[in-house]
C-alpha cells in the first residue's frame, strides 16, 4: 500500500511541479493584492483552496479595490468562470470509466492546468487512474491557497504597491492572449471588447465595464466566425 501511494505521488508530481512553479509565482502577488483588499492570510488560503478561478481571485481584489459595486464584482467573477462549464463538458467522457464518486470528487476541485493534465492523460489512454487525477488536483490547489496565503502574509508586513500586484494577473492574460490563433473571431473578440470597456468607462458605468465588455467580445467573436470567408484573389472573367 505505501509503495503503492509513493507511485501515486511520484506520476503525479513528475507532471505537476511545472504547475506548482507557476502558481507560487503567481500566487504571492494574488495574496498581496487580497492582502490590500483587507484580507488576512487564513481567509486568503480558505478563499484559494474552495474557489477555482486565480483570474476570479485577482479580479475581485482589483475591482473591490477600485470601489466597483459588489453586484457587478459578483456577474465580472461569475463571466469569466462560466468556461469551467466547458471544461466539464469536455472531460465528463473521460471520467465515466470512474466509480461515479470518484468522478465528482475530481469534478468538484480541478483547476484549469489540472484539468489540461488529467484531459490529455485519459485522452491519451495511459494509465492515469481516478486516485492520480484526485492527487493531482489537491497537490496543485494546495500549492495554490499556500502560496496566497503566503503573499497575504508578505502583503500585510512589506508595503507592496498594488498596480505592481495587480498587473501581475492583468500580464498573464495578455500573454494568454497573444499566444492564442491570431484568427479573426479572435481579432474581433479582443476589439468588441475593448470598445465595450472604452464606452462604459466614458458613460460613466464603469462599474459594469467587465461584464459588459465579456459579453461583447463572445458576441462579436461569434459573429465574426459566423459570417463567410472573403475569398482571396481575383475571380477570372
Amino acid at each position: 500500500m505505501a509503495e503503492e501511494r509513493r507511485a501515486v505521488m511520484r506520476d503525479v508530481l513528475t507532471v505537476a511541479w511545472p504547475v506548482m512553479l507557476s502558481y507560487v509565482a503567481v500566487g504571492l502577488p494574488c495574496g498581496v493584492l487580497a492582502a490590500k483588499a483587507g484580507m488576512d492570510p487564513l481567509m486568503n488560503f480558505v478563499l484559494s483552496l474552495t474557489f477555482l478561478t486565480g483570474g476570479g481571485q485577482f479580479m475581485m481584489s482589483n475591482l473591490w479595490l477600485a470601489g466597483t459595486p459588489l453586484p457587478s464584482i459578483v456577474a465580472s467573477v461569475a463571466a469569466i468562470s462560466t468556461r469551467f462549464a466547458l471544461y466539464s463538458a469536455s472531460l465528463s467522457p473521460y471520467l465515466t470509466r470512474f466509480r461515479r464518486r470518484d468522478a465528482l470528487a475530481i469534478s468538484c476541485c480541478y483547476t484549469e492546468e489540472a484539468y489540461g493534465i488529467t484531459l490529455g492523460k485519459l485522452a491519451g489512454g495511459g494509465d492515469w487512474d481516478a486516485r492520480r487525477a484526485l492527487a493531482l488536483n489537491v497537490t496543485v490547489q494546495l500549492t495554490w491557497a499556500l502560496s496566497c496565503a503566503a503573499g497575504a502574509a508578505l502583503g500585510s508586513i512589506v508595503d507592496v504597491p498594488t498596480a505592481i500586484a495587480g498587473f501581475a494577473m492583468t500580464s498573464l492574460f495578455i500573454y494568454l492572449l497573444w499566444s492564442q490563433p491570431h484568427t479573426r473571431g479572435n481579432a474581433c473578440a479582443v476589439v468588441g471588447a475593448v470598445a465595450a470597456v472604452v464606452a462604459c468607462k466614458w458613460s460613466g458605468v464603469s462599474g459594469i465595464a467587465v461584464p459588459v465588455a465579456a459579453l461583447v467580445g463572445v458576441a462579436a467573436g461569434m459573429a465574426s466566425q459566423a459570417l463567410p470567408a472573403r475569398k482571396s484573389g481575383r475571380s477570372r472573367a
